[in-house]
């Protein structure tokens, strides 16, 4: 449901909002405060169901977003793999650590970083969201991670830990 023709805000919590502007030619998301497995979820489905509807090329921008987390970036690494074969996937107004942590990752080797200043559209209108599944699953988080990993030989070293730690309590649950 959109406020507009084109227009949406997605609020998970108060600590953040993503917020998106669609057109034909390219979905525009910024990404504000906080991302993290608490709240990346919506952050996926919306550029999962904007892919099955035929977009290609989508801008993301991270001038209003204090920290990024690992689950965070394994879903972005997972998503840029996926638009890759087919359109772009731009990272705006990354900076300091946000920027290196991209950078260490290896997933500006599989997105476009830029540092040119870009405004975005104009007249973003709000909407709640529903708090459906807010908070990564388990499953989700894995994923993320073995994505991390499978990007380099450093990220195999940082992540391993936590993929085994989920693994085995899939196994305990199971």
């Amino acid at each position: 449901m959109l406020i507009g023709p084109k227009t949406l805000r997605i609020t998970v919590d108060k600590n953040i909002a993503y917020q998106v502007h669609d057109t034909p030619e390219r979905s525009f998301i910024r990404v504000s405060d906080k991302a993290s497995y608490l709240n990346c979820s919506p952050f996926r489905d919306f550029i999962l169901n904007r892919l099955d509807a035929g977009q290609r090329n989508f801008i993301v921008d991270f001038d209003n977003c204090k920290s990024l987390d690992s689950t965070f970036l394994g879903i972005l690494a997972s998503l840029a793999i996926k638009v890759k074969s087919s359109g772009s996937l731009s990272l705006l107004n990354l900076r300091d650590r946000n920027l290196e942590t991209v950078q260490n990752l290896g997933i500006h080797k599989i997105a476009i970083v830029s540092m040119e200043s870009f405004e975005g559209p104009a007249g973003i209108q709000s909407i709640e969201a529903k708090k459906l599944e807010v908070r990564a699953s388990n499953h989700l988080i894995h994923e993320a991670h073995k994505t991390l990993m499978d990007l380099n030989q450093k990220n195999q070293k940082l992540f391993c830990d936590v993929v085994k730690f989920l693994e085995q309590k899939k196994e305990e649950g199971a």
